[in-house]
């Protein structure tokens, strides 16, 4: 599988997350983001977008990047704890040529599977949030198979993304399975 990681504001690349994923086979790649820089996200995108990816998986801060990415690339998403709201900085994202600061644009968006682990422990990003912000922003792409609530708190620890990564992973493939393929 080839996957784009995306770590967290206070995480590096290289984690043990992602030395799982290699471990397992995957092409992994993980970029490093300074996202104080306002322009982070564009940056980031330039450099990936001509990339496919079979899912990004993005955490926390790196969870608000996938879940953009995601609708940008038309791709499959697992977002670990997602900073969907509450963040502490807000970079600019571009979303379909428009620029915003946080609030949300209304607009036609791309589909994409959305896989998402909420730690029900996570007292950084209230998961009873996150799950309101998904119902509200994006319920076309969610569904009640598609999340998974366990004991943990905001950083997700390399046992439990094993639980999450093996309970997602054949749905993930499933879904680029399913997906119509671009001529």
């Amino acid at each position: 599988m080839r996957i784009l990681f995306l770590h967290g504001l206070e995480s590096q690349v290289g984690c043990e997350k992602v030395q799982y994923l290699e471990k397992l086979g995957h092409s992994v790649q993980n970029p490093g983001i300074d996202y104080r820089d306002k322009n982070s996200y564009e940056k980031l995108y330039n450099t990936i977008k001509h990339d496919k990816y079979d899912v990004i998986i993005g955490s926390s801060m790196g969870g608000w990047f996938a879940w953009h990415l995601g609708k940008e690339l038309s791709t499959p998403v697992l977002l670990l704890n997602p900073a969907l709201h509450s963040r502490m900085i807000e970079p600019l994202m571009e979303i379909s040529n428009f620029y915003r600061i946080g609030s949300w644009v209304e607009e036609e968006r791309e589909r994409s599977s959305v896989f998402l682990a909420l730690g029900r422990l996570d007292d950084v990003i209230d998961p009873k949030e996150t799950l309101e912000w998904i119902s509200d922003h994006d319920n076309n792409s969610l569904s009640c198979m598609t999340i998974m609530v366990d004991d943990y708190g905001h950083r997700t620890d390399v046992k439990n993304f094993q639980k999450i990564f093996n309970r997602f992973k054949l749905d993930i493939i499933e879904t680029n399975e399913l997906q119509p393929k671009l001529v």
